[in-house]
């Protein structure tokens, strides 16, 4: 009987022990799961803001640069959308990537473009 009692108790005891060590490895991988998501995600906006810059670049040199363009960065690649307004006031310039189903956009708003760039506003939008 002594027995008996003692492998029932080492049974449950090391069912207890595998409950235990399985949910923190799901755990453990959900976590990791969540950190790669972050990382795409910001993988995604810095190529968004890059490729704004590159178009603030080409706006600068040429002032009726128009966008509607993609640039591919590290294998990646993040689209420059087209560019609102004419001339060298009030210009809007939007810029877009996708890394790993991660989207980010960037809306980047101009007041004037010569001689001095002003940027009124540069943010991360939900959709342009």
């Amino acid at each position: 009987m002594r027995g008996f009692i003692a492998l029932t108790s080492i049974l449950i005891i090391g069912a207890l022990i595998l409950t235990i060590s399985i949910g923190l490895s799901l755990r453990s991988i959900g976590e990791t799961q969540i950190s790669l998501a972050e990382q795409e995600s910001h993988r995604a906006l810095a190529l968004a803001n890059l490729c704004a810059e590159a178009a603030l670049m080409k706006l600068e040199s040429v002032l009726n640069y128009g966008g509607n363009e993609s640039m591919a960065v590290g294998g990646q690649s993040c689209d420059i959308m087209s560019i609102e307004g004419s001339g060298n006031l009030n210009r809007i310039v939007k810029a877009k990537s996708t890394v790993s189903g991660h989207t980010k956009k960037v809306k980047v708003v101009v007041s004037r473009i010569s001689p001095v760039m002003q940027i009124t506003s540069w943010e991360e939008v939900a959709d342009f």
